[in-house]
């Protein structure tokens, strides 16, 4: 998953760039959002002339997300104090939700694995992000090499190490549909909303 992040985050280095971002501009990004499917999104909305307002929805509705990632995380923090909590908020991925809730499950209770990923994640990502926003001047279409996959290409991977039943996998399949149909039918912001919120409420209708 680092080296996925190097990739994805070199990717995200050459489009920002590509579509009118300084190298201060992406990297800033990077360094404040630190969320991929967001930062893209951003990207792919400042390319269709939308307005600050209507970005700032779109990446707020995607992100929301995190706040179920956060609230499912919280109980094994009970130790950390407001400001760890806050550190470790800011280093909350997908990547990290499912490495760290992983661990917790197999009862452990130290920190130290989600801290490490996550802070290793960022730092792959903002480098990278650098990286790709230094080069991405003189590097046209880097699709033709695949790596616009490469985020996809993580999700599966969570959803691989995460699920441990079969409903864990009817309900990804299910979120992937939505977020599949929706794409092919130029929704690709709309997708991830849709089936964020999709999953949870099917996860939540299978325990009923």
């Amino acid at each position: 998953m680092l080296l996925t992040s190097v990739v994805v985050g070199a990717t995200y280095g050459v489009v920002a760039r590509q579509a009118g971002l300084s190298v201060f501009e992406a990297s800033a990004s990077s360094f404040i959002v630190f969320a991929g499917a967001s930062q893209f999104a951003t990207l792919e909305l400042l390319k269709g002339g939308a307005g600050s307002l209507e970005i700032a929805v779109a990446i707020a509705l995607i992100n929301a997300r995190h706040a179920l990632m956060a609230a499912a995380i919280r109980p094994f923090l009970s130790r950390a104090s407001l400001a760890q909590r806050l550190g470790l908020g800011y280093i909350l991925t997908d990547e990290a939700f499912a490495l760290g809730i992983g661990w917790f499950r197999r009862e452990r209770r130290e920190i130290s694995y989600y801290v490490t990923f996550g802070v290793g994640l960022w730092a792959c990502w903002n480098l990278s992000t650098i990286a790709g926003a230094v080069l991405g001047a003189s590097f046209d279409h880097p699709e033709r090499f695949g790596v616009d996959f490469a985020i996809t290409a993580v999700f599966v991977a969570i959803v691989a190490t995460s699920a441990r039943h079969r409903t864990d996998l009817a309900i990804a399949f299910a979120a992937a549909v939505v977020a599949g149909a929706l794409k092919l039918a130029g929704a690709s912001t709309l997708a991830v909303v849709v089936a964020g919120a999709v999953a949870p409420l099917l996860a939540l209708r299978s325990r009923a």
